[in-house]
């Protein structure tokens, strides 16, 4: 129970059992993250659909769901020391209506304390009931009392419980940049993602500005990117813009990636692990009709989407296919570009997706480095002399990024490096041989992409 006097807590459940169906939502989204290793943004859509939540409730449940995704940790370790025995002693369910109800209390002024507790109160309640007492007197506490429970921490599992991501990422990123670094990396990491776009490469651009300029969104010319966006409106993707198909989210990062390829009108190029589109899509702006583009992915329903969202592009070929054996059989001759944007450990996408960080482990980076190394050797042959290869990933960890070109280069001597000049990339962003992207540094998604030549 909780560290001081206790009652049955016969009050408490007699109390009605109302949740508003926001915290509803939130408490069963978190149990499908936690439990089921369920994608964040697509179980929160479903979970809010079968509520019928409209408006400022499903706004509010995704604020709850992201914001303790984000803070998981920071409030774990708060609770942890206010519970006698410890988070891990009461029943998952339970957990997360702690937490749902302590982050409401800490982080979001606008909602009134007592609303929290008592329907935390209710949540725990249904789960077990004997529990509701000391549950609302361990909330009662966190009103009280605030971060500052924290203190109670030794120096190090203070800090890390107040960066909120996982021991193992704290010491590697100390290791690798040192504190105000890592602080800054973690805070960046916290925040939320702004809503980078571009336009769709078929239409006609001036008038799809002015279409979401009607429809009340602020557009403003990306930092690091020509002909990019970013959006600021209260529901982007609810409007007719969208649903037309007028623009896409893409964030600067992606963009860059898929400019540093730098293909010519006209060129054959192949987008490996092209899932969700992205990338082609600002790839066909360069390569324009006379070019083709081959978007390969290894799984099924992602390749329906691809399918769906390139379709009405004559000149695009979409194949389920793993490249790790090379090109697909009807697509043997070599391509003038390719873009190698390669599954990886994604701890450049904590902010968007903030529930990452508490799945991955260190023996995930080895893996995914291995598989890195294996699809860049398989792609690699497919490329023509004197063309061009962009091999990245939206992570930072030194296995994934320059160990694999170091071990690369070093087993293909046909291949060499291929920096940018400025006129193509924003100097500064290309350093020590690779486009470096950072949350903190750049405001972007954390990503590291090199450009490689085929000399002979």
């Amino acid at each position: 129970g909780y560290r001081g006097q206790r009652d049955d807590g016969d009050q408490s459940t007699r109390r009605s059992q109302v949740v508003s169906p926001a915290r509803r939502v939130a408490w069963e989204a978190l149990r499908a993250l936690f439990e089921d290793e369920a994608f964040l943004q697509p179980v929160l859509a479903s979970l809010a659909d079968r509520a019928e939540l409209e408006g400022s409730d499903r706004r509010l449940a995704w604020e709850l769901v992201l914001g303790v995704s984000r803070r998981w940790g920071t409030l774990t370790a708060l609770l942890d020391i206010l519970l006698k025995r410890g988070i891990e002693s009461v029943d998952p369910d339970v957990q997360r209506a702690l937490v749902l109800g302590a982050y409401q209390i800490i982080y979001l002024e606008r909602i009134p304390a007592y609303a929290a507790v008592n329907e935390s109160v209710n949540l725990a309640g249904e789960v077990e009931p004997r529990l509701t007492g000391v549950v609302n007197r361990v909330l009662k506490v966190v009103e009280s009392k605030g971060l500052s429970i924290l203190d109670e921490l030794p120096a190090k599992r203070k800090l890390v419980a107040e960066l909120s991501h996982p021991e193992w990422w704290v010491k590697r990123q100390r290791r690798q940049l040192g504190i105000e670094a890592t602080k800054a990396l973690a805070e960046a990491n916290n925040s939320p993602a702004p809503l980078a776009i571009r336009f769709a490469p078929h239409i006609d651009h001036d008038e799809a500005y002015s279409t979401l300029i009607d429809e009340g969104a602020t557009l403003t010319p990306l930092q690091w990117v020509e002909g990019g966006f970013s959006l600021k409106h209260d529901r982007p993707f609810g409007q007719e813009s969208h649903r037309k198909g007028l623009w896409y989210a893409q964030d600067q990062a992606s963009q860059l990636v898929a400019l540093l390829l730098n293909p010519k009108a006209g060129d054959k190029v192949w987008d490996v692990c092209a899932a969700p589109g992205g990338k082609s899509l600002t790839l066909l702006e360069a390569i324009q009709d006379a070019g083709s583009l081959l978007s390969t992915d290894i799984h099924e329903r992602k390749v329906a989407q691809l399918s769906d969202r390139l379709s009405i592009y004559p000149q695009v070929n979409v194949v389920q296919h793993d490249a790790s054996l090379g090109a697909p059989p009807d697509h043997l001759d070599p391509f003038d570009a390719i873009l190698l944007d390669a599954p990886c450990s994604a701890l450049g996408v904590i902010r968007r997706h903030p529930e990452i960080r508490w799945r991955r482990t260190e023996q995930d980076i080895k893996r995914s480095a291995k598989r890195q190394l294996r699809l860049l050797e398989a792609v690699a042959l497919s490329l023509r002399v004197g063309g061009v290869l962009v091999y990245s990933v939206c992570t930072d960890t030194q296995e994934e990024t320059d160990d694999i070109i170091k071990t690369f280069l070093n087993a293909f001597p046909d291949f060499a490096p291929d920096p940018p000049d400025v006129s193509e990339i924003k100097e500064g962003l290309y350093r020590n041989g690779a486009l470096r992207l950072s949350p903190s540094l750049h405001q972007t998604d954390g990503f590291f992409a090199v450009r490689l030549k085929r000399i002979r």
